[in-house]
């Protein structure tokens, strides 16, 4: 099963252990150090992943919070370093839990074990996980999937991050390049298969945008084309099946036999994942807040895997101790977004990019990869003016220049804050204000955002979990047993902590460049439409 490849002087699997052997090691701010293997640092020094250098981890934030100034390139090594402890973690976890579980069994009556066994069935089985474990503990090719996976999932960026996204190409565009991009069949076919159930489910191709995980599929598949079994093509599919469950692993390969694609995903992208660990820890640090703050340690300490006899597909699981840090990991993701992510100011640039592309619809990211990462946010600019300066409106290059030079940015002139189980009850003003907006020739903005602690689908009515993450509970026995997570955390049940935010912007000039006075048109809003009764 595992690899013992010899290259150019160094080892890349201890033989003894089965394990990967580090050869250098980052000093990073969160995590203290970082250790990296020869591959990784390969993969590391490439032009595709030094790009990330140049990619903001949150873009316009550090006009709120100077501070955050950190790239996706520190984010995506901590990522990985993240990763690879949740990886140890689940299987030093699950190799003591399956431990104490046959010494129970030993000792326990035979209707309890009889009972035991039919609630694996419902609910997942712990105890069929050995095959799984073996393979997590003695296949470093797997370990080394799980952190290239995680290294790389950001990869595709566009610039200015999630914001850049606005001008990617649409579906439909993406589609009738499809046949001509440069990327393998094993990749192709995905994602003709995604823009078949795009149609399907009626999405108007031709406004839904593309989002950076395909541009991160295709780099992957471009920088994994090496004969060494660590650098293959065959790696590149199989971390591409970990990033993306639509891509099939390899049929040959060890992610195919094991059965573990979807267990590897769902620690580099879940519900509680490296990737939101790390950011949430990271953008706090930088930001000089508090908020995004968690016990890392203690949910590492409680993680470990089972078995869906129905799916057969493994998904990860917690001990109840660990309940109260998985709570404070949500309640840290909600802070976030409710202090940061969401800052008046940083929406108030999301406002702009949103009018640029609005009113600058000829232009779009390339499809073409090498074009694609020609682009960062140093060269985001002149790459407008240089393709595009025939394009670009006077009022359009004037909001640009404000938005990435000068910092002088659209002011909010409105906000609602509406609970968002009284949605119906409450009339939105938004449209009203718009309107009147609109008919004194002020250009503005809606920016909507929703701040939920979690996607999970609480079970409410329903006969059954929808959620994979399981808890992990011991009864008199020392058996284990997993719940839905529902049923030991009120937190995710609530709905009274989800709320719309809707704000509106307006410009600091007009199409023909002539001044507005921010305070002026908020006295007019309040003056006519909110409080008309008062004048």
């Amino acid at each position: 099963m595992a690899l013992t490849i010899a290259r150019k002087g160094y080892s890349i699997i201890d033989k003894k252990t089965l394990k990967l052997i580090f050869t250098g090691k980052i000093r990073d701010s969160l995590h203290d150090t970082i250790p990296f293997t020869e591959h990784e640092k390969k993969i590391i020094n490439s032009k595709e992943f030094q790009r990330l250098r140049r990619i903001t981890q949150t873009a316009f934030t550090l006009y709120a919070f100077p501070g955050a100034t950190h790239t996706r390139f520190e984010h995506s090594l901590g990522v990985m370093h993240v990763a690879d402890l949740m990886l140890n973690s689940i299987i030093n976890n699950q190799k003591r839990l399956l431990e104490s579980l046959d010494l129970s069994c030993e000792d326990t009556p035979k209707h309890t074990k009889e009972f035991f066994l039919e609630n694996e069935k419902l609910n997942g089985s712990l105890s069929m996980t050995k095959e799984a474990l073996h393979y997590l503990e003695n296949c470093p090719y797997l370990t080394q999937c799980l952190r290239f996976a995680a290294l790389l999932h950001d990869i595709g960026h566009a610039p200015y991050s999630h914001s850049g996204e606005r001008f990617m190409v649409t579906w439909e565009s993406f589609g009738s390049h499809l046949e001509q991009l440069d990327a393998p069949l094993w990749l192709k076919t995905p994602f003709k298969n995604k823009i078949k159930k795009l149609k399907e489910k009626n999405f108007n191709l031709n406004e839904l945008k593309i989002r950076h995980e395909v541009y991160t599929l295709i780099i992957v598949s471009k920088i994994f084309n090496e004969e060494d079994d660590f650098l293959s093509v065959k790696m590149g599919q199989d971390i591409c099946a970990i990033l993306d469950l639509s891509v099939s692993p390899n049929s040959n390969g060890d992610l195919h036999k094991s059965g573990l694609q979807n267990l590897l995903h769902e620690i580099v992208s879940g519900e509680i994942d490296a990737d939101r660990m790390d950011y949430l820890l990271r953008d706090s640090r930088e930001c000089g807040i508090i908020y995004g703050y968690f016990d890392l340690g203690r949910i590492l300490d409680s993680i470990g895997f089972y078995l869906n006899h129905k799916t057969k597909k493994y998904h990860l699981a917690l001990r109840r101790s660990g309940i109260s840090a998985f709570e404070d990991y949500l309640r840290a993701r909600w802070s976030m977004y409710q202090q940061v992510y969401f800052h008046k100011t940083v929406t108030a640039c999301e406002a702009m990019l949103q009018n640029i592309n609005k009113n600058f619809p000829n232009f779009t990211l390339p499809i073409q990869i090498d074009e694609y990462l020609a682009i960062d946010e140093h060269s985001f600019f002149p790459y407008i003016e240089k393709n595009y300066a025939s394009n670009l409106k006077p009022f359009t290059k004037e909001i640009l220049t404000d938005l990435i030079y000068n910092r002088k940015l659209w002011k909010r002139v409105y906000e609602e804050f509406i609970p968002k189980n009284t949605l119906r009850t409450i009339p939105s003003l938004c449209p009203t204000i718009t309107n009147y907006l609109q008919k004194i020739d002020c250009p503005a903005e809606i920016i909507e955002n929703s701040t939920n602690l979690t996607n999970f689908s609480p079970k409410g009515k329903e006969n059954s979990s929808k959620n994979n993450l399981k808890i992990i509970i011991k009864d008199v026995h020392s058996l284990r047993y997993l719940e839905p997570v529902e049923n030991h955390s009120t937190l995710i049940n609530r709905v009274d902590e989800e709320f719309i935010i809707r704000r509106i912007y307006i410009s600091r000039f007009k199409e023909n460049l002539e001044d507005i006075s921010s305070k002026e048109i908020q006295k007019i809003i309040s003056d006519k439409i909110i409080n008309p009764e008062n004048n």
